[in-house]
């Protein structure tokens, strides 16, 4: 592909993710190319790296604008306070369980104890999509009762903020790849194999104490993860 080919493909992908309206008001690989003054072959590589790409789903009519949420992996925050700072954006929560359990063998060392933990699975929704299925443990010693509260559309960290006075200080994320198998599928409603990122959260509160850990599974296409720092020079890793 020659180099005027790229940038014009380019400029097609930029403007359909400026103004996504403009893929239902013009619903034609023909009547985008008019729009845009390019070729066919460029709108329809720019279509497909789009689709691949996950800024557009396709199904049996059209194409549908898909939004892709960006989250920053060096900010203290809860995921709720990352994917709400577009202001149109409804995230629902639905809690799928919330009991307590026994400690598993491989939470002993980061909890540094062997008692119970308050184990709760969730989804978050996007109107009725499921954008992340995730299993959060949480100390049944420092949040009492929490196993009785209803959590639905509840921001957690929020609550356990407001009602535990937690303070968080820190903690590490670790992320890979995986494909959905099993529940994983079955809760983000997606098929078996679809790429999906597994993101492991360990947190500590101000007195370097251990209080969560979260094992969260997001749709590989709806997040991108980056980094960003005020001061990268201040940044280090513990």
């Amino acid at each position: 592909m020659e180099y005027r080919d790229i940038a014009a493909k380019t400029y097609v992908e930029e403007q359909i993710k400026a103004n996504p309206s403009v893929i239902k008001k013009i619903t034609t690989e023909r009547g985008l190319a008019e729009h845009f003054n390019v070729s066919r072959t460029t709108v329809r590589k720019a279509l497909n790296d789009l689709i691949m790409g996950g800024y557009l789903s396709q199904n049996e009519k059209n194409l549908e604008y898909s939004k892709v949420f960006e989250i920053n992996m060096l900010k203290m925050s809860s995921f709720s306070e990352e994917v709400k700072k577009d202001d149109n954006t409804q995230i629902k929560i639905k809690v799928l369980t919330n009991k307590i359990i026994k400690m598993p063998a491989e939470l002993r060392t980061f909890f540094c104890s062997n008692e119970q933990l308050i184990r709760i699975i969730r989804q978050r929704l996007l109107s009725t999509i499921p954008l992340s299925y995730e299993i959060t443990y949480l100390s049944s010693e420092k949040f009492q009762h929490l196993d009785q509260v209803d959590l639905n559309n509840v921001s957690l960290y929020q609550f356990l903020k407001d009602h535990y006075h937690l303070v968080p200080s820190h903690g590490r994320e670790e992320i890979i790849y995986q494909i959905a198998t099993g529940d994983k599928a079955t809760n983000l409603q997606v098929v078996e194999g679809t790429p999906i990122y597994k993101v492991s959260s360990y947190s500590f509160d101000v007195n370097f104490q251990p209080f969560e850990h979260t094992v969260q599974y997001l749709v590989g296409n709806k997040f991108r993860y980056h980094l960003s720092a005020h001061n990268i020079f201040k940044y280090k890793e513990n």
